[in-house]
């Protein structure tokens, strides 16, 4: 009686058999396989995955230390740094953003209730308003820069001058490679419904 017991040949056959074919690849631009395999690609990906979830973290953390949510912390911020000496524009701030106009208003509201933004007409236009900090925001920022400072300094701490100047080319060229696929994936999704409801009569 033969034993049950499959020889390496045999079990190696089965496994095969069982995984069935590999998965295709990922991508089909040549710069981005190494050695006609999409894995680097992949893993690169996942970092990337890893590393946005990692700063969500730490500005969710940085804003609770402001004592505001994460949606006011960007906002807040955002006045702090574009105000200059006039004050920044709602639709100045919704660009640096890449926000509507009217969730910075909606922000801008609560920030103007807790006494750490102030509204002002503008000069120029006087259906526009400027943002600038208040006396509070002020005091509010200087005493917290040290956070973002601390926090930061440890995120970039193993990358030199040349490689951030680079990182930073790279992060806005594929921002704006993923702002492509995001058109070219709503333009594919447009017609679908009625794709299928011909495909269904």
């Amino acid at each position: 009686m033969r034993s049950a017991r499959k020889t390496a040949p045999e079990a190696e056959s089965a496994a095969d058999e069982i995984a069935g074919p590999p998965a295709p690849m990922t991508t089909t631009r040549a710069a981005l396989l190494v050695e006609g395999s999409d894995r680097v690609f992949r893993e690169a990906l996942r970092d990337l995955m890893t590393m946005a979830s990692q700063l969500q973290e730490l500005r969710a953390g940085l804003a609770r230390q402001l004592g505001v949510s994460e949606p006011e912390y960007r906002v807040f911020l955002a006045v702090a740094q574009l105000q200059g000496a006039r004050g920044v524009s709602i639709s100045a701030v919704a660009r640096n953003l890449g926000v509507s106009g009217a969730f910075v208003t909606m922000i801008v509201q609560r920030l103007v209730r807790v006494g750490k933004v102030q509204k002002t007409p503008s000069r120029v236009d006087r259906r526009g308003v400027l943002l600038t900090l208040t006396a509070r925001g002020r005091a509010a920022i200087n005493a917290f820069a040290r956070y973002p400072q601390t926090v930061n300094d440890e995120l970039f701490r193993d990358i030199d001058e040349k490689e951030f100047r680079l990182l930073a080319d790279i992060v806005r060229r594929v921002v704006a490679g993923g702002e492509r696929a995001i058109l070219l994936r709503r333009l594919d999704q447009v017609g679908q419904p009625d794709r299928k409801a011909r495909s269904t009569a």
